[in-house]
């Protein structure tokens, strides 16, 4: 059948080949020139995480798209888990209150043949980073510090602080190293708090209920794989309708978030331990 036949490889455009969509899936740093190329060459463009290295080259990638009239998002893929949607119908509904504090976990899985200018934010901070824009709004990251354990130019660990423009703190917990693959988010509120496992897609909150007692709420989650939703989300994306993937500001803003995570998790606020 057609599906089996095999998938033919390039290593350079050909300006014969005809398409009209085309996915970057490269290292971050390939990120702005290869987009830049595809925009440039008319066709539209879904982008892995992060979109840019910098602030600067997103906005700047936006600006092409916007100029010749194509269509670029980046895949963050966790805005696609439908636990995400249904911890952020939780916060709405005001059961556990006004949210104080959001902690994201996202640990385990060490990359194979991890390259220089690769870390532990760009390969899982940035997905906290982003839920935790869409849930509370402009958030900024204020603090920052990471281990070198393995390597001495990258951190293969980082926790960062964010602070929202309602007050809103959080903290992000990223690592490579849990043998255990962990991936959570807890919102606290003044009312209860609200629990989230990415992997098993479960969401549950506590919260006071009659006479001071503490009651427990599993929240129904139709589970769905987030890879196969967020194809269905560029899929409508690209026929104008009602998304939830990250284009234009969400993009930029999304990069500006790495940016600022990497740039606060600095040489001065990296342990080294790999000589230990």
């Amino acid at each position: 059948p057609e599906s089996a036949k095999p998938v033919p490889l390039y290593k350079q455009l050909d300006p014969d080949l005809a398409f009209d969509l085309a996915i970057v899936a490269a290292p971050t740093e390939l990120h702005y020139s290869l987009v830049t190329a595809l925009l440039n060459r008319g066709v539209d463009v879904f982008v892995e995480k992060p979109a840019a290295g910098t602030e600067a080259e997103a906005a700047e990638l936006v600006a092409l798209a916007k100029a010749k009239g194509k269509k670029l998002a980046v895949g963050n893929i966790e805005r696609c888990n439908p636990v995400v949607k249904a911890l952020a119908e939780v916060i709405k509904s005001g059961v556990i209150g006004r949210v104080v504090h959001v902690n994201g976990l996202r640990a385990g899985g060490f990359p194979r043949n991890v390259k220089p200018g690769n870390n532990v934010i760009l390969d899982l901070g940035v997905h906290e980073l982003d839920v935790f824009r869409m849930l509370l709004g402009p958030i900024k990251v204020v603090y920052g510090v990471g281990h070198c354990t393995r390597n001495s130019d990258i951190f293969d660990t980082a926790e960062v602080t964010i602070r929202s423009e309602s007050g809103v703190t959080g903290t992000v917990h990223v690592n490579w190293l849990t043998p255990q693959r962990m991936r959570s988010i807890r919102v606290t509120g003044t009312e209860g708090v609200c629990l989230v496992d990415y992997i098993a897609q479960t969401c549950e909150y506590y919260g006071l209920g009659d006479s001071h007692t503490v009651a427990h709420t599993k929240v129904p989650v139709i589970a769905k794989e987030s890879l196969k939703e967020q194809l269905d989300q560029l899929y409508l994306y690209l026929h104008n309708k009602p998304h939830i993937l990250a284009t234009e500001a969400e993009l930029i803003e999304s990069v500006a978030l790495v940016e600022q995570a990497e740039h606060q998790v600095s040489d001065a606020h990296v342990l080294k331990f790999h000589s230990r």
